[in-house]
């Protein structure tokens, strides 16, 4: 075994990212261990071109089998692991070897943080990646393998460092991440049998809750809060995963509960009080809701992914807080609480969105071509407020042309397809406004106040059965919902008067 520090990894037709990955650490490691597990594209020619060496391994279901493999072909005293989709940050190149000046048996904890440009927002997750090198060291678990169970029955030291892993194989599709969490699942069950522990089981957890199978998840979660043996921060984001399952399904009480207890555990998340922010919101409990969201901005300056002890946390960006910030001052009409936010808004580079909010409410503004260059300050952080702003605008000829614009980009954003349904039945085209709810079901359906407007427009088309059918499934899937659950009771009545006489 040699002093340097050896890089582990397995890998299988990973020519896309491989090239980054060893990019990043070329300078940092002394030996490059690649273990293949039946690469078929350019990727062992990308190894290789780094003076990898390369192993081979036969594919049996097991990640921690391919990783034990690739562990026993490293010589360094220390070990780095990484996947071929993550990278190390330039900083944590400088800093690394300074962390092997000791003789001592370390765990290091670093950062990953995994990106999603599809909702603006990422996730950082601390594990052990790098520590000294021992052949008792296994990792264990078929997916989501770990290394701390072994280096803690070997007694090691663990510390928290300033090491972080940019990790980007999320940053994908919806139905990509499906994929993985299907993957992911099945090996996830098949390990739970042989081995059942919480650390597992919140996986399986996570896993049913990407591919939306949430009554599934809900079990998993609420198995998990009764648990005296998970981690007090994985506990936290277990409640926190139920609250919003509960929040999705209009349970505001519910899920006022169990975010509460989430933020009793650990405090320190902004996504926490801003969920919070948003439940206090749709109770109408206004005070309560902008305390909330004060907390969240605090939290989210205050948070050092680096310095941080959180094993796992959302990190929620501050300009994805200040937007719903801004959303609730409009819903209000709060002018105070408007400046604030455009204020801040403003100083962490978003004047550009804050301009076209500006233009958009001035008089100035008389057709879409006046503010279409701001069209790629709009996304996914700030879509919701920008169509609600659009609602409240008196042009409606103005309105529907930049929802055009805009349903081309954001198709399968619900407060766009709301707002566009609106605005073509505003214009007569009552007809399109129901075809393209009706193409988009599947995602209006969780959604009662689309589902309304569906029905209104039934209404309107005298499509009666149609409209009936919505207010049933609004009055059976949202009873929690009583302001909607009301009004849909009244026009049901009226309706059926209509139709006996």
């Amino acid at each position: 075994m040699n002093s340097g520090i050896s890089l582990s990894m397995i890998v299988k037709n990973e020519g896309k990212h491989l090239y980054e990955c060893l990019n990043s650490v070329k300078n940092v490691v002394d030996d490059i261990v690649i273990v293949d597990t039946g690469s078929t594209d350019n990727t062992l020619e990308i190894a290789k071109s780094f003076n990898a060496k390369i192993f081979y391994f036969e594919w049996n279901d097991d990640f921690s089998a391919a990783r034990n493999f690739s562990l026993s072909k490293c010589t360094g005293n220390w070990i780095l692991y990484l996947d071929a989709d993550e990278r190390l940050d330039e900083k944590s190149a400088d800093i690394i070897k300074s962390l092997i000046q000791t003789n001592e048996n370390i765990g290091y904890y670093c950062t990953i943080v995994s990106y999603d440009s599809e909702v603006q927002r990422s996730n950082s997750i601390k594990y052990v990646r790098f520590f000294r090198n021992n052949p008792a060291a296994k990792f264990t678990g078929k997916v989501h393998e770990q290394i701390t169970p072994s280096l803690e029955k070997l007694n090691y030291k663990f510390i928290h460092s300033d090491l972080v892993i940019h990790h980007i194989g999320y940053d994908i599709s919806k139905d990509g991440k499906k994929q993985k969490a299907l993957r992911n699942l099945e090996l996830l069950k098949k390990d739970f049998i042989t081995s059942p522990n919480d650390y597992v089981l919140f996986q399986i957890g996570q896993s049913n809750f990407v591919l939306e199978n949430f009554s599934e998840a809900e079990k998993n979660f609420l198995q998990l809060i009764k648990s005296d043996k998970l981690n007090k921060q994985f506990k936290a984001d277990s409640y926190s995963y139920l609250a919003q399952i509960s929040f999705g399904n209009f349970k505001n009480k519910d899920a006022e509960g169990f975010i509460s207890s989430a933020i009793r555990l650990n405090d320190s998340q902004p996504f926490y009080h801003l969920l919070l922010s948003k439940i206090y919101l749709r109770s109408n409990r206004i005070k309560e809701a902008i305390n909330e969201l004060n907390k969240s901005i605090e939290r989210a300056k205050s948070l050092s992914i680096n310095s941080s002890h959180n094993l796992q946390q959302v990190n929620v960006s501050l300009q994805e807080i200040l937007y719903y910030g801004l959303q609730l001052s409009y819903q209000i009409n709060d002018l105070s609480l408007k400046q604030k936010m455009i204020d801040k808004l403003s100083a962490v580079n978003e004047k550009k969105f804050v301009e076209l909010i500006k233009h958009i409410e001035s008089d100035s503004v008389k057709t879409f071509d006046d503010v279409s260059h701001y069209i790629k300050n709009i996304s996914n952080l700030n879509i919701s407020l920008l169509t609600f702003i659009l609602s409240k605008h008196n042009n409606k000829s103005f309105v529907r042309d930049f929802l055009t614009e805009l349903y081309k980009i954001f198709s399968s954003n619900i407060d766009v397809i709301k707002h566009y349904a609106l605005i073509l039945d505003y214009h007569s085209r009552t007809d399109e406004a129901i075809k393209m709810m009706e193409d988009n079901f599947t995602l209006i359906k969780t959604d009662p106040s689309a589902l309304l407007y569906l029905a209104m427009f039934y209404l309107k088309s005298n499509q009666n059965e149609n409209a009936l059918n919505i207010f049933n499934a609004i009055e059976k899937d949202f009873s929690q919902y009583h302001e909607i659950v009301q009004k849909v009771k009244a026009i049901k009545e009226r309706l059926m008067k209509s139709i006996e006489v």
